[in-house]
């Protein structure tokens, strides 16, 4: 297999502050260290202070530091006090789920010292558009099918037009038949919210401009889409990712799909696959070494409903992948 490597500089804000997955916004800050008459020479103490997303975070903070791991309750103003003893410590701290971690670098404390540091958790949602997600409805015989559809966010433009749900009639080449009109599929568009710290961004493709349609031909059909499909989304993603000599593109499938948008089906299908891509532009000066996403496919047998979509997102450009030198 061909390799590809990817360059990732990292820049440093100083030796104060320190930044995880987005360069932009410092993770941690020294604030100050004072002598403290009230500890002895053999001891030191933290004053760690917590907020997330700029608000103080009142909850059990999990945090481990030179192999001793606790669970403690911040008081009121968001502040952990710690006694140690003096020297060097590499904090680690957890909040939430829905927030990125923090790792601080070696933080060194003197003798009888009290230092105060100040944490600031960030948010791994990550606001996405889903684009053009289409569902194609394939019945083993005419029959009656409803949707229900809920986006983990906003619902935007569908058509036909989502009102509560789709009621329909489709036949088992996938036409549906709906207001006395006939569709090839339902589409829809939307904002979810992505959490970044789902996304294992180490995995997933490296695609130039001109291997677009190869890949999308032979890794589509992996998957188990027919001809139609794949010729679908073909001619709307091509046109649009060409634009960029190169694309990260990672998939997700159905049940993480499902934490982004839900499908509700009646009667239910015997087999459903859906399919989400999101994709970055990545510059052709970066080199990068990836693990190749394992792609699953389904079986088409009985009522089959198949739903493809996909997103323009920029945070796999700052996520923290595999860094290497080539």
């Amino acid at each position: 297999m061909k390799k590809i490597f990817l360059i990732v500089f990292i820049f440093s804000i100083s030796n104060i502050f320190a930044t995880n997955k987005n360069p932009s916004i410092p993770r941690y800050r020294v604030i100050k260290s004072l002598p403290d008459k009230s500890l002895k020479k053999t001891e030191a103490a933290f004053v760690l202070s917590f907020k997330a997303d700029n608000i103080i975070a009142k909850q059990k903070i999990k945090l481990s530091y030179n192999g001793s791991n606790k669970t403690l309750q911040t008081d009121s103003f968001g502040n952990i006090y710690l006694k140690v003893k003096p020297g060097k410590y590499l904090f680690r701290f957890f909040y939430h789920q829905i927030f990125f971690e923090i790792t601080t670098d070696s933080i060194d404390i003197k003798p009888g010292y009290r230092t105060w540091v100040e944490m600031r958790f960030q948010s791994s949602k990550h606001s996405v558009t889903a684009e053009k997600p289409v569902i194609y409805v394939y019945p083993e015989k005419t029959k009656q099918i409803d949707i229900k559809l809920e986006p983990k966010g906003e619902l935007g433009f569908t058509y036909p037009a989502y009102n509560k749900g789709w009621n329909f009639i489709a036949d088992s080449d996938g036409t549906i038949h709906m207001n006395d009109k006939k569709y090839h599929y339902l589409f829809w568009e939307g904002t979810t919210n992505i959490n970044k710290n789902k996304i294992n961004c180490s995995e997933g493709f490296m695609v130039s401009k001109g291997g677009l349609v190869p890949f999308f031909e032979n890794s589509l059909s992996k998957m188990g889409l027919n001809s139609n499909e794949i010729e679908d989304y073909i001619t709307y993603w091509v046109p649009i990712m060409a634009v960029n000599e190169y694309n990260y593109v990672h998939f997700i499938f159905n049940e993480e799909y499902n934490e982004y948008a839900t499908l509700d089906v009646t009667p239910k299908p015997d087999n459903t696959f859906r399919v989400f891509m999101l994709w970055s532009k990545i510059d052709q000066q970066q080199k990068i070494i990836l693990k190749e996403q394992t792609l699953p496919s389904f079986t088409r047998s009985g009522f089959t409903v198949v739903e493809w979509g996909g997103a323009h997102t920029t945070f796999f450009e700052h996520n923290a992948l595999s860094i290497i030198k080539p």
